[in-house]
């Protein structure tokens, strides 16, 4: 049974990422806030690469820039390399294990972060602190979550 093409759930999936990014936190959560744009653009580009590229995860990281009111491009650079990044890997991803895949997404945000600290450096604005690389780890721990349940919608639509 071929699954439905995904037309709407796409951006609507990705708004919700938008609202879960932009939720304001306790200052104590917000350090360890998932990267759910990041995720959700990982999920897309592995199970419907020829719906979501680059293309799209550099409107959506100009997207998160205005919403995060940040320096223009920043999120926009960022998005693209990892959407590069994780349509290298898609052959790979689809016979790995849930952990294994976890620790390729914790990868891919690791790589995110430090190309937005090696912007913020060029720029002057770094500040670097233990605190900086905890969505790395949280976003490789919501992995299965968010997996889980957009495959289910996927299916659902």
């Amino acid at each position: 049974m071929r699954l439905p093409e995904p037309i709407w759930s796409i951006p609507v999936s990705f708004v919700v990422g938008a609202l879960l990014t932009i939720y304001p936190l306790p200052e104590f959560f917000s350090y360890g806030r998932p990267e759910w744009l990041t995720l959700i653009l990982i999920f897309w580009i592995l199970n419907h690469p020829t719906k979501v590229g680059i293309w799209t995860a550099f409107f959506v990281g100009l997207l998160l820039d205005f919403l995060m009111d940040n320096t223009l491009g920043v999120y926009a650079l960022s998005l693209s390399v990892v959407a590069y990044f994780a349509r290298l890997s898609i052959r790979q991803a689809r016979i790995l294990s849930l952990p294994k895949t976890s620790f390729l997404v914790l990868t891919l945000v690791a790589i995110g972060l430090a190309i937005r600290f090696m912007i913020y450096s060029l720029v002057g604005q770094s500040n670097l602190h233990w605190q900086y690389w905890l969505p790395a780890l949280t976003s490789a721990c919501f992995w299965p979550f968010v997996l889980m349940s957009l495959q289910r919608w996927r299916r659902s639509c």
